[in-house]
């Protein structure tokens, strides 16, 4: 998901980046099929209920879906003469998508339904959102002329934000009404997906084409100002993690979950160069063109660091692993 947004937006930007546009394509479709068999023998090992069972982690399979529809998106990049690859991944991802969807909504009302303390949703229950638009986007670039495809992926824009909502209502009731909690080590990575399912749904919006810039400029401007609470946040947990645990206990460690930030920054530059590219945000939107014009020129950069810390992180701790496997 990360390295697929991060292929799809920000590598062309880059200096002479649209050069590694397929051998990034490969590599990310090669890292699909493993991770799908390393699913594959953890399914016939300890059963499908290890992801579906947990309440919370069952909501990371819209994970799955977002991977096919970024392998599809870069497919289509790559390859734009065997269009049946592009279609062969985005027929993945809708399956995924079906399957994963009743169970997320099931889940949704199951976290309504306990105390705000019981359940401790966090943005991983957005992948919902996530999820949804990651079949919409993929179906409105390959489909443009369908008209019951945009009728279908103009009704999933709307599940999507319909999910989004309650998502974000559920998350907000965790932190405003449920036990007192602490910064440094409540506060989940994945609530960076706050601002990240905003993203996707405006750049489906922006694809889609059928909402105009009355709407989608105000819209990009509150998922600005999301991104930059959100962050704030993050910013401050990583002051207190720092106060509690040192830099190297605070900063230099991998978790999974980390990646979410890299796919949400990398969304975000996503939307705003789809907005600014159909000429959507002009200057009759005050300091708005500005903003855009600073996260375009610097953007891509953020995002090549952010992946390259992570991957710089995740070889450290794999490396830790093998030297303590081997003693």
């Amino acid at each position: 998901m990360a390295g697929g947004i991060f292929a799809a937006a920000a590598l062309p930007q880059l200096p002479d980046g649209a050069l590694l546009t397929a051998p990034f394509a490969l590599v990310l479709a090669l890292g699909w099929l493993g991770i799908a068999g390393l699913i594959l023998r953890s399914t016939l090992q300890r059963g499908l209920g290890h992801y579906t069972g947990p309440l919370i982690g069952s909501f990371a399979i819209g994970t799955w879906v977002a991977a096919s529809a970024v392998v599809a998106r870069m497919a289509m990049l790559a390859a734009p003469d065997a269009r049946w690859l592009a279609e062969t991944m985005f027929a993945a991802t809708a399956g995924i998508w079906l399957w994963f969807l009743p169970q997320a909504l099931r889940n949704l009302v199951r976290i309504a339904r306990s105390p705000p303390g019981e359940a401790r949703p966090n943005g991983v229950i957005l992948l919902t959102t996530v999820a949804t638009q990651a079949v919409a986007l993929p179906a409105l670039r390959l489909f443009p002329d369908v008209a019951v495809v945009r009728g279908v992926a103009d009704a999933l824009m709307g599940l999507g934000l319909v999910c989004y909502l309650a998502g974000a209502v559920l998350i907000a009731r965790r932190y405003l009404d449920g036990p007192r909690w602490r910064l440094a080590t409540d506060w989940d990575n994945t609530n960076c997906i706050l601002h990240g399912a905003l993203s996707i749904s405006g750049l489906t919006m922006t694809v889609g084409g059928a909402i105009g810039p009355d709407v989608l400029v105000p819209y990009w401007a509150a998922t600005l100002a999301v991104f930059v609470v959100i962050e704030t946040v993050e910013l401050a947990r990583l002051a207190a993690r720092v106060r509690s645990l040192g830099w190297r206990e605070a900063v230099l460690v991998y978790d999974l979950s980390q990646w979410a930030r890299n796919f949400t920054f990398g969304m975000f530059y996503a939307f705003t160069a789809a907005l600014v590219g159909n000429g959507r945000l002009g200057a009759g939107f005050g300091v708005l063109p500005l903003l855009a014009d600073a996260v375009l020129a610097f953007g891509q950069y953020v995002v090549l660091l952010l992946l390259l810390v992570e991957l710089a992180l995740m070889a450290r701790c794999f490396a830790g692993r093998a030297v303590g496997a081997t003693a």
